[in-house]
C-alpha cells in the first residue's frame, strides 16, 4: 500500500515537473514577456497599482504617442489639457470611454484644444474606461484630496453602460463607509474579469526587479496565475451557479443586458449610488455648475433598447447647480444630427471621430447659453 501511495506521488511529481519544462521551454522560446509590460518605469506601475487598490482600475495601456512624449504617471489616472490657475475658468470632465477618448481622438483633441484656447479656461480630463458614478466620486475625492484639483466647472458623461458597470463590475467590489455610501472600490486580483491588470501587474514587475532568471520567473507566475483563477472559477460557480459562472468577469452582454430591460431593483441601486455622486458634489461650494452629459446608445434609436439612462437621471433629485445635457431629447428635436454618427461594428456605440468632435462643441456651446442665463 505504501509502496503504491509513493509509486502515486513519484508520478504526480514527475508529471508536474515536465509540465513546468514545457512551460518553461515555451516561455523560453515563444512568449514576448517585454510586450506584457506597458509602464515606463516601476514608479508608474506602483502608482496604478495602488490607485487601482482604491478606485478599482486605472487607464489601461496608454498609445505609443505619449510613451514618446514621456507621460508622467498621473497620465494612467486624468490628463491636464490646460493648467488650473486663480486666473482661468477651470473645467474637470469625468466619464468612462467617452471621456477617455478625448484623450486618444485626433479630431475630438484638436476640437478640445481650441475650444480650450478660445475660451482661455483650465481643463483636466479625469475620464477612464468603464467607470461610473461610483468609481467617479472616490476618483474626484482623489482628485481633490491629493491633487488639490478644484473646478469651477464639473462635466460629467454618464454613459448607458454605467446602469451596468455599477450593477456587475462594481457593485461586488465596493467598501462602504459607516453611512453606506462607498468608501473604496476593490480593483479585480486574478480574475481575468474586464479591468484585471493583475498579469501585467506581474510581468511589468518581473521586468523591473528581476535582472536574471527571468524565464523562471514568467514561468512560476503562469503556475501561479492558473492556481489563483482556477480558485476565483470555483468561488463564482459556486456562489452563482454554473449558468451564472461567467457574470462576474462583466463582459459587454453582462453590460448591455440591462439596457434590453432591468428590474425595479436594480434601477434602484443604480439611482442610490448616483444620488450619492451627485450630492457629495453638491456639496462643494467652489462648484459653480454641474453639467450631466448623457447620449443614447444605437440601440435606443432603433427601439431596440428599452431603458434610458437620460430618463432615470431625469428622475433624481438635481439641485440648481446642476444641468442635464440629455442628447436623446436634442436628436428628438433635430437640434444634433443622429446621422452616421456611431463608430460602425461598435457594440458600445462610441462616436466616429468628426461626431465626436460635433459632441465636445455641443457640450460647451450649452454649456455657454447655460451660463449666460
Amino acid at each position: 500500500m505504501i509502496k503504491k501511495i509513493a509509486l502515486i506521488f513519484l508520478s504526480l511529481l514527475f508529471s508536474l515537473l515536465l509540465i513546468y519544462i514545457i512551460v518553461f521551454a515555451w516561455v523560453a522560446t515563444f512568449e514576448d514577456y517585454k510586450k506584457r509590460n506597458f509602464f515606463i518605469n516601476s514608479e508608474s506601475l506602483k502608482y496604478h497599482k495602488k490607485y487601482s487598490d482604491q478606485v478599482h482600475h486605472l487607464r489601461g495601456n496608454l498609445p505609443k504617442s505619449y510613451k514618446e512624449k514621456n507621460i508622467k504617471k498621473e497620465d494612467y489616472f486624468f490628463t491636464s489639457f490646460s493648467k488650473f490657475t486663480k486666473e482661468k475658468q477651470n473645467y474637470l470632465m469625468q466619464g468612462d470611454s467617452w471621456a477617455e477618448y478625448l484623450t486618444l481622438k485626433n479630431n475630438a483633441i484638436e476640437t478640445l484644444n481650441s475650444i480650450i484656447k478660445t475660451k482661455n479656461i483650465g481643463f483636466i480630463n479625469g475620464g477612464v474606461s468603464s467607470y461610473s458614478p461610483s468609481a467617479m466620486k472616490v476618483q474626484y475625492e482623489i482628485l481633490e484630496k491629493e491633487y488639490n484639483i478644484k473646478p469651477d466647472y464639473l462635466i460629467t458623461i454618464i454613459d448607458q453602460t454605467d446602469i451596468g458597470d455599477e450593477l456587475c463590475r462594481y457593485k461586488r467590489n465596493i467598501i462602504n463607509n459607516e453611512d453606506g455610501t462607498v468608501n473604496y472600490i476593490k480593483r479585480e486580483r486574478n480574475t481575468d474579469a474586464v479591468g484585471d491588470y493583475s498579469k501585467y501587474y506581474s510581468f511589468s514587475n518581473i521586468l523591473f526587479e528581476k535582472k536574471t532568471f527571468i524565464n523562471f520567473y514568467v514561468t512560476n507566475y503562469y503556475f501561479y496565475k492558473t492556481v489563483v483563477t482556477f480558485r476565483s472559477k470555483i468561488y463564482f460557480l459556486i456562489k452563482d451557479g454554473f449558468k451564472n459562472r461567467n457574470n462576474y468577469k462583466c463582459r459587454f452582454g453582462q453590460i448591455q443586458k440591462y439596457l434590453y430591460s432591468i428590474e425595479e431593483e436594480d434601477v434602484k441601486y443604480f439611482k442610490k449610488r448616483t444620488q450619492e455622486y451627485l450630492d457629495f458634489l453638491q456639496k462643494k461650494n467652489y462648484l459653480k455648475n454641474i453639467f450631466i452629459v448623457t447620449f443614447p446608445h444605437e440601440k435606443h434609436l432603433t427601439g431596440e433598447y428599452k431603458v434610458n439612462v437620460s430618463s432615470i437621471i431625469n428622475e433624481l433629485n438635481l439641485s440648481e447647480k446642476i444641468n442635464h445635457i440629455n442628447f436623446t431629447e436634442l436628436i428628438e428635436t433635430n437640434d444634433f444630427n443622429s446621422d452616421n454618427i456611431y463608430q460602425t461594428e461598435d457594440p458600445a456605440s462610441h462616436l466616429n471621430e468628426d461626431a465626436h468632435s460635433l459632441f465636445v462643441k455641443k457640450i460647451f456651446e450649452l454649456i455657454d447659453l447655460d451660463l449666460k442665463k
